[in-house]
């Protein structure tokens, strides 16, 4: 599993720019080079004395020993790679200092797509100044989803506080750090005014340069990083079933054929997230969304803690289903309102038991265009208005009466959602409507 860290320490032409950035979150593009390693087919030919093995009409008599074998090889490919934080307010100058798209560029209306291989926009000043910044973490494995997305947790080196340290020290004329670490009391002990110096410079340090979270994808495909680019706004699409046919479901399938949801297996059968797991159902699974920010750590945080933990006001479940043909909305039949129903019923015992939140407190809904194309419904909490805006999120028992009336609902009716101006899908249909279709 790749690190943010390994990344940044064995690429030292690893080119950084900043996508979106918030006094909360940061996404970073990273361009670097990696090792792939192939095996190639090669022919080993072991040679034959031609003048004796050749007959009269040309052709070989001798046996020909030529023998086939693998040779691994190895080759420098540069790829990209999607870096999001979880960040403290003050992080965001050096972060935001290498923008894929200038603010000038924002006005003039220009796509941020123009700048993502590094272009006319790239600061090196500023990325190598961004990655100097993240090399002075460590970074924690907090849990995987698959090859390429990796959830870590991102704690100051030691340096990187004695630095700051020193610095408040010297900001009171003090020369250098006088007390090691491993001298501090216990806490229910009597502190020297040195000791009691010390630790409130440690936690000056800790307050300043405190832990994040990242999450690393890892190599990101285009569409991943399509997703990540800075908006210039969104669009309003009424989707037609014609647009559907048409536009929406060969991008559908095209997203799915690239492998680009590949990681998704992984969770499905529980290779990776089981840690994240609430239900292992025949037919689907149910888990912590990574979206749940707040949720204790499930890795080391033991089950009966979570239950009426102050975190389940921000409570974020996921329901995916195990088999695939079913990408969107757009698939629903009637013959899949069992499945939508016991997704509902375990979903909500589990959440029951494992959080102590009552059903009544549980929304539960459908996205549509959904983050990724393999089917899934969402479950929050009622306080938590994260994804279900009207023109995104549809409630699973609305959905359930809608099939019920008609197994074709969803796909003769017009459905609107908004999409970011500049995205692939926004691209294809506006140059759908441009000809008149």
């Amino acid at each position: 599993m790749t690190n943010p860290l390994s990344i940044l320490t064995n690429n030292p032409d690893c080119k950084i720019q900043s996508l979106t950035l918030s006094d909360q979150h940061a996404t970073l593009l990273l361009s670097h080079s990696e090792i792939i390693e192939r095996n190639d087919d090669v022919v080993i030919n072991n040679g034959y004395d031609e003048e004796q093995n050749d007959d009269d009409d040309g052709k070989h008599n001798g046996n020909n020993c030529s023998t086939n074998t693998q040779e691994q090889v190895s080759e420098r490919k540069t790829i990209q790679s999607l870096l999001k934080l979880t960040i403290i307010p003050f992080h965001r100058a050096i972060l935001g200092s290498n923008p894929i798209i200038s603010a000038q560029d924002r006005e003039n209306g220009i796509r941020p797509e123009r700048n993502s291989s590094m272009g006319d926009n790239f600061n090196p000043k500023a990325s190598d100044d961004i990655s100097s910044f993240l090399r002075q973490y460590n970074y924690c494995l907090k849990s995987e989803s698959g090859a390429e997305y990796s959830y870590h947790e991102a704690f100051p080196t030691r340096d990187l506080l004695d630095k700051v340290m020193l610095e408040e020290l010297n900001n009171k004329k003090r020369k250098s750090l006088q007390t090691p670490i491993s001298e501090i009391h216990d806490e229910n002990e009597e502190k020297t005014p040195k000791e009691e110096t010390f630790i409130s410079q440690l936690q000056s340090a800790i307050s300043k340069f405190g832990a994040f979270d990242v999450e690393l994808i890892s190599p990101a495909t285009p569409y991943q990083i399509s997703r990540a680019m800075p908006s210039l706004g969104h669009t309003l699409i009424q989707e037609t079933p014609s647009l559907y046919t048409n536009v929406v479901q060969p991008f559908i399938r095209n997203v799915i054929d690239s492998g680009s949801i590949n990681w998704i297996q992984n969770v499905i059968e529980v290779k990776k997230e089981k840690e994240r797991l609430l239900v292992n159902h025949d037919e689907f699974i149910v888990n912590i969304d990574t979206m749940w920010r707040s949720h204790p750590p499930p890795l080391t945080t033991p089950r009966e803690e979570w239950l009426n933990h102050p975190s389940v006001a921000d409570l974020y479940c996921l329901g995916i289903v195990k088999a695939s043909g079913i990408a969107t909305l757009r698939d629903l039949r009637q013959k899949h309102i069992p499945l939508l129903k016991s997704m509902v019923m375990e979903g909500l015992s589990a959440i029951k038991t494992v959080y102590g939140v009552d059903n009544d407190q549980i929304r539960i809904f459908i996205h549509y265009q959904p983050h990724f194309y393999h089917f899934h419904i969402h479950f929050t909490r009622l306080e938590n208005e994260v994804g279900c805006s009207v023109e995104k999120g549809h409630l699973v028992s609305d959905v359930i009466q809608n099939l019920e009336m008609d197994d074709e609902y969803y796909c003769k009716r017009i459905i609107s959602y908004k999409l970011l101006k500049g995205s692939p899908l926004e691209n294809l249909i506006q140059e759908y409507s441009k000809n008149g279709v």
